[in-house]
């Protein structure tokens, strides 16, 4: 077997299947010649006698006959091991990984992967949640393929689209002090420790950046807790456990039945886009496209 194609089991199982040179040399899209030099090569190589040739034409022998039928297995093999790799590439091609921050993968994520998903052609979701810059860190690395941001800066070397708004709200619960308030200054609000996300969060750089753009860098009070999840924060606002500034999705039930109170800042706008960012160096694989098209639908 060494040094033989797997171009040459071909050409010897076709003239095994179709009876003769001419016939396996127009089944392969190949000159008659050319079939019949390599058949020779093999018989040169393996030292056996594949053909018996005469006046009449050219056929197998019982040996070649018999080469021919072991060349049909191993050919069977190839084909099984091309397939499988072509189903990983497929099974590749179908995996979507979407990284996404967490307002969006909380409150805007779940409603696009139930439209995307009752799509019969529908590829496999990864979806990581986790805070804006580290989303636009795994875009830009390749890990996602696509993410979905909440930060007020365009990322840089990134496109961008936005997709939906969201606002940045100041929520405490009913027994605050604050809950009695119509509304606050940017001062009072700057000069408070606040429960916070860590730094990289879209909504933590929206309030300060809105501050800072108002009162002046450096401005901002430390924060007095930093927790990891919103649910974590509303929680503890809910118990009473300090102020935060959360996403007003994330609050709005919340909000409307009384459980936490909502205080208006004067001024400065807490308005921030929500935005789908992908690397314009990589071309989007169907699946993401069409999770983009569904993100990029009508307003929500």
């Amino acid at each position: 077997m060494a040094g033989t194609s797997v171009e040459e089991l071909r050409m010897l199982v076709a003239v095994e299947q179709h009876g003769s040179l001419t016939a396996a040399a127009q089944s392969l899209g190949v000159t008659q010649q050319a079939v019949s030099q390599r058949m020779r090569a093999l018989e040169r190589r393996w030292g056996l006698a594949l053909f018996s040739r005469s006046a009449r034409g050219t056929a197998l022998t019982d040996q070649g006959v018999m080469v021919a039928g072991w060349a049909a297995a191993v050919l069977g093999q190839v084909d099984g091991f091309e397939r499988a790799v072509a189903a990983l590439r497929t099974d590749s091609a179908a995996h979507v990984r979407i990284g996404a921050s967490l307002t969006v993968a909380e409150h805007l994520l779940p409603g696009w992967l139930v439209a995307y998903a009752s799509e019969s052609d529908a590829a496999q979701v990864e979806l990581t949640a986790v805070n804006s810059a580290t989303v636009i860190e795994r875009v830009r690395a390749g890990v996602d393929d696509l993410g979905f941001v909440e930060t007020p800066d365009p990322p840089a070397r990134l496109a961008t689209l936005v997709v939906a708004h969201d606002e940045v709200v100041i929520v405490v619960a009913p027994g605050h002090p604050w809950s009695r308030r119509t509304s606050l200054s940017p001062a009072e609000v700057a000069r408070t420790p606040l429960l916070s996300r860590e730094a990289g969060s879209g909504t933590r750089l929206t309030l300060e950046r809105a501050l800072e753009t108002t009162l002046g860098p450096g401005s901002v009070a430390e924060s007095a807790a930093e927790l990891s999840t919103t649910a974590s924060i509303r929680a503890t606002v809910l118990a009473g456990g300090g102020v935060a500034a959360l996403s007003e999705r994330a609050v709005h039930d919340d909000v409307a039945a009384g459980r936490l109170i909502r205080v208006p800042i004067e001024g400065p706008s807490l308005t921030r886009p929500l935005a789908a960012v992908w690397d314009p160096r990589r071309r989007l694989s169907p699946a993401a496209a069409r999770i983009l098209d569904i993100a990029a639908g009508p307003a929500r």
